[in-house]
């Protein structure tokens, strides 16, 4: 069976019910739910969990549209007797529609529920983590957007990102605090050097923003998660407005150069791990490490 064959297969089981699943799963591998899932961990869950969470899935992200984009291959969409459908979920890339390989969907979610199935580490997360990840990744063949290898590579190279990245950041928290500061700024700028498309610059100036962001963070704000429920949601509600304002806001002031780009997800970086803490605190939804006297940049368990 070729792969157009177990496509046309596949697509043959659309109907109303299970597209409406299919569309749930199509979200959750969506941008829209990973600017969610993201800030909510790092301003309401830990911090380090969360820093780390969203460098590695950017890094991951960043690779899959370098792969794509230099790959070049097209989707399944238009093909004879192949029905797509959510087609506007695989329009967002720049390079529509020669970005098929590999999955961004399936990468997307095996560097999210991966990572977090990693650090919860327990039976019964790792087997809800490994479901959503199959849902994720099968819903791109149901939908008709992917060919089959697409999802394999996907998945794959999710994981190879992961195991790396996990490795270096344990190694990175070890660094004396000039190296990390080097790393902070010269990684995501080698990453603009090496992959100067929209999607490199983006990503690259989000990872700039947050890295920096974070070792601020660190020494002078020490936002301590120890507070009450409620108070984490309006914060994350903060948090959210902010990093909406900032997307649409400056999306009208900057002019649209690929360095506006670089600019702009630098400052919503900037926002959710450095600004939007500082915040936080300001107001008195969250108590800070610097009342208690601990020194810059010591880990708390919250952290």
């Amino acid at each position: 069976m070729t792969q157009i064959d177990f496509l046309i297969w596949v697509t043959s089981w659309q109907n109303p019910i299970l597209n409406a699943l299919a569309a749930v799963f199509t979200f959750m591998g969506d941008e829209e739910f990973y600017f969610l899932v993201l800030p909510f961990v790092y301003w309401c869950f830990s911090k380090a969990i969360g820093f780390r969470l969203a460098y590695i899935f950017l890094v991951s992200i960043y690779v899959n549209a370098f792969v794509k984009i230099n790959t070049g291959l097209p989707r399944p969409v238009g093909v004879e007797g192949i029905n797509s459908i959510f087609v506007s979920s695989a329009e967002v890339g720049s390079h529509y529609p020669y970005d098929s390989f590999p999955s961004g969907h399936a990468q997307g979610s095996t560097t999210l529920w991966g990572y977090l199935a990693y650090v919860v580490n327990k039976p019964w997360f790792w087997v809800v983590s490994v479901v959503l990840i199959f849902c994720i990744s099968y819903t791109r063949l149901y939908a008709g957007l992917h060919w089959p290898l697409d999802v394999v590579a996907g998945i794959l190279i999710g994981i190879i990102v992961l195991v790396v990245g996990i490795r270096i950041s344990q190694a990175v928290s070890q660094v004396p605090s000039w190296l990390q500061w080097l790393l902070a700024f010269g990684f995501p700028l080698l990453l603009l050097v090496l992959f100067r498309e929209s999607e490199g610059v983006k990503y690259s100036g989000f990872l700039f923003g947050a890295g920096v962001a974070y070792l601020l963070e660190l020494r002078y704000v020490q936002m301590n998660l120890r507070t009450a429920v409620w108070k984490k949601a309006i914060a994350f509600l903060i948090g959210m407005d902010g990093i909406i304002a900032l997307q649409t806001g400056l999306k009208i002031i900057l002019p649209t150069y690929l360095m506006s780009d670089f600019l702009r997800y630098a400052v919503v970086g900037i926002w959710g791990i450095g600004l939007a803490p500082w915040v936080f605190v300001k107001v008195g939804l969250y108590p800070t490490d610097l009342d208690l006297g601990t020194p810059p940049g010591h880990k708390t368990a919250e952290a």
